[in-house]
């Protein structure tokens, strides 16, 4: 690694921590996040002191509203006092009147692992908890800015590396600026933090296996091991490595001869072991009985054989949604220097000496392919496939890069080296378009749609699946606007959305919050508010969308003049 990529990585990173901490504020919270806290928080617990109940806990502000929720119906969330913490006390019914409270963690644990959420609980208690330099639901999601911006500046210094500084920045700005990546690394507990921890694991194999050092293979085992205790992801990971190290050691294996050292073997060999490992230690749910990991197996399953998607969408086995999003979701200077990068890729892959344009194209494709199989399933966008998102952008990088070494005429009397600047300067000045369509979208960059199918407005005139979909981030606008307008005592209920995807933190004191108070043609008087997306008519009552949509807003979160949120006051 020379010491400039280095430096200017360095300069990348704080870029993007910075404006990341800047804009923390503008954006909500993940409708998934509480319980991830929640979780997270209590492993964290009993890392930090063994403790598996709650007799004795410091008092804190919770983000969490004061209210209970039931899942599954038998269990009851004890709530009291100020404490996220208290959160995690558990009480069960037996039926007898008896009850008692425990773990609940390590015995019902289920879903997605938890070490995502225990790293960002851990940034809450340092900043928030500890230091208190931050507010607390921002002190969660400064793990993933931090994160993301790491992931920004290892794309600049990988792609640097291997193909130039020119073609680094253009990978940075094409991941910067995708729109779904900028605005979910500011909130979402989950994918950008899988993303990152994923392409960390594939830089560290490659360099690993064409240098042939096996200490970064060792390493590539460990961020491995944090993708697997984020997301199973990684799991497909394998496929694109296998067929690349076929193709990178097609030789050798004609020759039927070895292409690794020992030092080397002994690193694959202790691969899964380091990933598995960091799984099984980050959760101790599965120290309580190895089965436990087919639950997580078999939740996987039923969440990813399921056909989300219309049936215009499946086309001879093959469900096409996940292509069209990608088609339909990414920024046209992207997409067009991607395209000129799979084209280096299928002229010059195989004869490049470490066949990485190979090793990124297979990168991008896996994910994208293994969604596209009639019987898996995808829904609400990209985001749950979120890797591919840095492996498009490093090949834009090389399409750009291939497009200035492609410039071999002159113009009038201009040198060859000025022209090469200016047709550099141009490729980065085509990003300016994004970048306004970006900021002039502000905080709802993760409902953008290009040109292609007319923005917004098109997705929705079309009823694209999953147009809109914001994750609940935009109630954080919802809420601001309250704040500010809403008359003292007033009362704020929702439509379909939970009452803890609004932190009662962030909302003023003297509004009641409950969807209790809706009252619907009794006109009570209260504030509603609901997130209109591609899921409105799915899971609102026909009846009662029926009245909203008759009933006028006071305040609207517009999109390519489509509305995202609305607000009625029902009186």
């Amino acid at each position: 690694m020379s010491k400039s990529n280095f430096f200017f990585g360095v300069i990348i990173f704080l870029l993007f921590l910075i404006q990341g901490i800047f804009l923390l504020p503008d954006y909500g919270m993940n409708w998934d996040e509480p319980a991830h806290y929640l979780r997270g928080q209590a492993y964290l617990r009993f890392f930090l002191t063994g403790e598996k109940d709650y007799k004795e806990f410091p008092q804190l502000k919770s983000h969490l509203p004061k209210s209970e929720f039931v899942d599954p119906p038998q269990y009851k969330w004890i709530v009291g006092d100020d404490s996220v913490f208290r959160r995690s006390i558990f009480q069960y019914d037996r039926g007898e009147g008896e009850k008692f409270t425990y773990f609940y963690y390590l015995k019902y644990d289920k879903g997605h692992p938890p070490l995502n959420g225990i790293l960002a609980s851990l940034s809450n208690y340092i900043f928030y908890q500890r230091l208190g330099v931050f507010k607390d639901i921002e002190s969660y999601h400064l793990f993933t800015i931090f994160l993301s911006a790491i992931l920004a500046a290892s794309i600049f210094i990988f792609t640097s590396r291997f193909y130039g500084k020119f073609a680094g920045l253009v990978a940075v700005l094409s991941l910067s600026l995708f729109p779904l990546f900028f605005a979910e690394s500011h909130f979402n507990i989950k994918d950008p933090v899988e993303s990152s921890f994923y392409s960390l694991a594939l830089f560290a194999f490659y360099i690993g296996v064409v240098k042939g050092k096996w200490k970064w293979i060792i390493i590539s085992g460990v961020f491995a091991g944090f993708a697997l205790g984020t997301k199973f992801n990684i799991i497909f990971a394998s496929f694109s490595l296998a067929v690349w190290l076929a193709i990178y050691h097609w030789r050798s294996i004609k020759r039927v001869s070895w292409p690794f050292s020992k030092s080397q073997t002994a690193s694959f060999v202790l691969y899964p072991f380091i990933a598995l490992s960091i799984l099984y230690i980050s959760w101790p749910y599965l120290w309580q009985d190895s089965k436990n990991i087919m639950h997580i197996f078999s939740y996987y399953r039923e969440i990813g054989i399921v056909p989300y998607q219309p049936p215009g969408y499946y086309f001879f086995g093959f469900n096409t949604y996940a292509v069209w999003w990608l088609l339909f979701s990414t920024p046209l200077v992207i997409l067009f220097y991607c395209f000129f990068g799979i084209f280096y890729v299928l002229k010059y892959g195989l004869s490049e000496k470490n066949k990485l344009a190979i090793f990124i194209f297979l990168w991008l494709l896996v994910p994208v392919v293994r969604v596209s199989f009639s019987t898996t399933g995808i829904y609400g966008g990209l985001r749950q496939i979120m890797e591919f998102i840095p492996a498009m952008a490093i090949l834009s990088g090389i399409g750009a890069n291939y497009l200035v070494q492609s410039l071999k005429f002159k113009i009038f009397n201009f040198k060859p080296q000025l022209l090469t600047f200016i047709f550099k300067l141009l490729i980065i000045a085509s990003f300016i378009p994004i970048t306004i369509k970006l900021i002039s979208i502000h905080p709802n960059q993760n409902v953008y749609f290009n040109p292609f199918i007319g923005g917004l407005k098109g997705a929705y005139e079309r009823n694209f699946p999953d147009w809109g979909v914001s994750l609940g981030s935009v109630y954080q606008q919802g809420t601001d606007w309250l704040n500010q307008n809403a008359e003292r005592g007033a009362t704020l209920a929702l439509v379909r959305g939970l009452h803890s995807n609004i932190p009662r933190t962030k909302l003023r004191q003297d509004i009641n919050f409950d969807n209790r108070y809706y009252s619907g043609e009794q006109r009570g008087g209260e504030y509603i508010m609901e997130v209109i997306d591609y899921n409105w008519v799915i899971h609102v009552p026909r009846e009662k969308r029926k009245y909203l949509e008759n009933l006028e807003s006071v305040y609207s979160v517009k999109v390519d003049e489509v509305s995202i949120l609305k607000i009625w006051k029902n009186d």
